[in-house]
């Protein structure tokens, strides 16, 4: 069989057409996460988050986040001391794993006598992980985040 320059291009179309079949294989089978399931609607209120955070930054004290083997603890601002009960904090904490929704925890804030939150860590992966805390106190919002490598 003689190789011209047919058979060359015949050669390098089928190995292209492969290679897109092999690539467009390989991608199907990569998951694609959003950052949240409802992120268009969230993008419409978005403004509401920029302000939730210039309150925080304009607090005197900001939220602390430590860890040891077994809890990572989540410290409210000591301002509240003096004129706020545990029972006036309310929001929720979200653990967001960048590498997968499927790990992401979202808990209630419930604040012990020292303003702090504790989370267990026997039920969550190890790994990078952004801390958000959406708090209220007294009807105003505030909004923080912290990133963490739990181990």
């Amino acid at each position: 069989m003689k190789f011209n320059w047919g058979t060359g291009i015949f050669i390098f179309l089928a190995f292209f057409v492969l290679s897109m079949i092999g690539l467009v294989i390989l991608t199907a089978q990569y998951e694609v996460n959003l950052v949240t399931p409802d992120y268009y609607p969230k993008g419409i209120t978005y403004q509401d988050q920029i302000n939730k955070e210039a309150r925080t930054r304009d607090l005197s004290e900001e939220l602390t986040v430590s860890q040891d083997n077994n809890t990572i603890l989540v410290h409210f601002p000591k301002i509240y001391n003096k004129q706020v009960l545990n029972s006036d904090i309310e929001g929720n904490i979200l653990l967001f794993f960048p590498k997968s929704y499927r790990f992401d925890k979202n808990y209630i804030i419930n604040l012990d006598s020292t303003f702090a939150h504790t989370i267990r860590k026997d039920s969550i992966t190890w790994g990078r992980c952004i801390i958000k805390v959406d708090w209220k106190v007294n009807n105003i919002e505030y909004y923080q985040e912290k990133e963490i490598m739990i181990k």
